[in-house]
């Protein structure tokens, strides 16, 4: 392998890839276990299931074949962890309806429903990603990181999944969000909320 040549995983499939880093930094910051970089993992992790609503499952609708009921049990299982953390928001900021439940019990379940959905998106993504020549590919990886640039970093989970307004909710969505972080002071949210690599750091570029 040269020096300029990425490997083989990363440059077959780009969008698997972005999505790895992004669900691995995640995790790995829910980890820690400290709030700061609890409210940066709720972050990604909406903004992540926002930008699969908006790039990745509508391309995949064009490509359904056999797969039609696997994209469906990705959807309905994102809004099940959406829900989850929702949830987990509450808890953090102290919502009498959410405060009262353990810690662990809320990071149990929550942990629970993203393993699930996990394990139905990436067979989605990687299905999808075979039926696409290597253009296709690329080209989707980048819009995927271009919407986690502008992707809400709360979790929407009643917010428009289909239809044109789709894209004036998740713009609004994101916008709103990083009034809210900046007001809040959520640090490494708001302005300062760094895009994934493939490898799994964080990009120069903030979000």
């Amino acid at each position: 392998m040269t020096a300029n040549r990425l490997p083989d995983s990363v440059a077959d499939r780009p969008l698997a890839s972005f999505i790895d880093a992004t669900q691995g930094t995640a995790r790995e910051l829910l980890d820690l276990g400290e709030p700061d970089t609890a409210y940066m993992a709720l972050a990604r992790l909406s903004g992540h299931l926002a930008v699969m609503c908006r790039t990745v499952y509508p391309h995949a609708n064009g490509h359904l074949g056999g797969n039609g009921q696997l994209r469906t049990v990705c959807l309905g299982r994102a809004r099940e962890a959406e829900w989850t953390l929702r949830l987990f928001e509450c808890h953090l900021s102290g919502c009498v309806t959410a405060a009262r439940l353990p810690t662990t019990g809320v990071l149990t379940l929550l942990a629970q429903r993203l393993d699930s959905y996990r394990a139905a998106e990436q067979a989605l993504v990687i299905w999808l990603e075979d039926q696409l020549a290597d253009e296709g590919r690329e080209k989707l990886a980048r819009a995927y990181r271009r919407a986690l640039t502008r992707a809400p970093t709360r979790p929407h989970p009643r917010r428009l999944r289909a239809g044109p307004l789709r894209h004036v909710a998740f713009w609004l969505h994101g916008s709103w969000d990083r009034v809210l972080d900046t007001m809040d002071s959520r640090p490494g949210v708001g302005r300062d909320f760094l895009a994934p690599s493939p490898g799994g750091a964080p990009s120069a570029g903030v979000v």
